[in-house]
């Protein structure tokens, strides 16, 4: 007498079977899917309402299964279990899973089902006949009269329903933190502004205010002398003014420049050679800013640098201002540490993979890290006031990382220097 394993085999191996002929799309196949189908057979499909009466009524179904099997597919049953109520009658219950290949994505649907089957009397062996079935699909219902193409084409135009609502969901979210960030950036950058205009317009202010009380003084004063030291003040004043003033137009044009960054005409250059040229400058204008300083200038220039197209006159902008940062900050350092020191200042530059690397390096005051974190932020500056308008840097990096696409990064210890890295790519 077979034991309930070996029923239990029979029932799930008789299961695979209807399962494969169901939706094998030949008609040899479908006559031998309804053979295995008992006579008072009754079923329901995953749609309210989805309900087959008989066998004949299946066979509707399954042959509009077949004409909406558009795609290839696959089917696997990762898990089933067979429950024995008699010797001739078997429950089993588990998951089809099924994927079609639609040529561009695979989908997949994994409806759960319940088959009702019996032994038909005085057969012994693995015949098993179908008598009822349930399925359902968790979280999906399908429509009367369809198909299992129909459920998974639905599901699938719902999930792209739903991402298409997510995605403009994600792309508003998006558009709000730009604009946000934008306003924040603005209201950093005009801050930035009045703060750095405020401070020699005040001064302007100031002494314009003190010369208009002196020429009041110089109109009612009789002696010679006290005139000459009135007049002298007066020319004291004047001579501020006009540093002051000189100072908003500065970081007026330094606001302009950066502006116009990104504007000018690209052409092949030799790297080196550009270099060089600005290195020069960069060196006799500091000495003829600073006649007492002096700094070791090494060049490390790699004989395959080659060209690069870029906007000359900005990338020599950056060259100068980062040359310019590095003389500072080793002139800086040499006043705290007297002969003990000696200033040096390496630029090299190296082709790298996508493009040529120039590298600027002092062994100056370096960063400490909260001033390196904010290097590149546009007005921020350590400098004492009249010294620098904290826009060089953020010129420098717009110009470099928008303009040219590349790259501006700084290295930096505290007592030990500052090295600033620019990538440019070959095109």
């Amino acid at each position: 007498m077979p034991t309930p394993q070996h029923i239990r085999a029979e029932v799930e191996e008789a299961v695979h079977t209807l399962l494969r002929d169901w939706l094998d799309p030949s008609p040899e196949a479908t006559e031998r899917f309804l053979g295995r189908v008992a006579a008072e057979f009754t079923g329901h499909g995953t749609g309210p309402g989805d309900y087959y009466a008989d066998r004949e009524a299946l066979r509707a179904m399954v042959r509009r299964e077949h004409e909406g099997m558009s795609f290839p597919f696959t089917l696997d049953v990762p898990w089933m279990t067979v429950r024995l109520p008699h010797p001739t009658v078997a429950l089993a219950e588990g998951v089809i899973r099924v994927e079609i290949d639609t040529g561009e994505e695979t989908l997949v649907e994994a409806p759960r089902f319940s088959f009702v089957l019996e032994r038909p009397p005085g057969e012994a062996g693995g015949r098993w006949l179908l008598v009822h079935f349930h399925f359902s699909v968790p979280d999906a219902l399908q429509d009367e009269g369809g198909t299992m193409d129909d459920l998974l084409w639905s599901r699938n135009r719902e999930l792209e329903r739903l991402v298409a609502e997510r995605t403009a969901e994600l792309e508003a979210a998006q558009a709000q933190l730009v604009q946000q960030e934008k306003m924040a950036s603005l209201g950093q950058l005009t801050a930035g502004i009045a703060h750095e205009i405020k401070n020699p317009l005040n001064f302007v202010n100031n002494f314009a205010a003190l010369s208009r009380d002196l020429a009041d003084e110089l109109a009612a004063e009789a002696d010679p002398e006290e005139r000459q030291a009135i007049l002298a003040d007066l020319k004291t004043n004047a001579a501020k003014i006009e540093e002051h003033g000189r100072r908003a137009d500065a970081i007026v044009r330094q606001m302009m420049a950066h502006a116009r960054s990104g504007g000018g005409e690209r052409e092949a250059v030799e790297v080196n050679a550009l270099v060089e040229e600005y290195v020069g400058l960069a060196y006799h204008g500091m000495r003829a800013r600073h006649p007492g300083s002096n700094v070791t200038l090494v060049k490390d220039l790699a004989d395959d640098a080659g060209e690069v197209r870029l906007v000359v006159q900005e990338i020599g902008r950056v060259l100068i201002n980062l040359l310019d940062n590095a003389f500072d900050a080793t002139r800086e350092r040499a006043a705290a540490e007297g002969s003990a020191y000696a200033p040096t200042v390496r630029v090299s530059t190296r082709r790298r993979a996508d493009g040529v690397e120039v590298r600027i390096e002092d062994n100056g005051t370096g960063m400490p890290a909260a001033v390196r974190e904010r290097v590149f932020e546009p007005f921020f500056t350590t400098k004492p006031t009249g010294d620098g308008t904290g826009l060089g840097l953020s010129m420098s990096y717009d110009i470099v990382v928008h303009g040219h696409r590349g790259t501006l990064t700084v290295e930096s210890a505290e007592g030990e220097g500052t090295a600033f890295r620019m990538t440019l790519p070959e095109r």
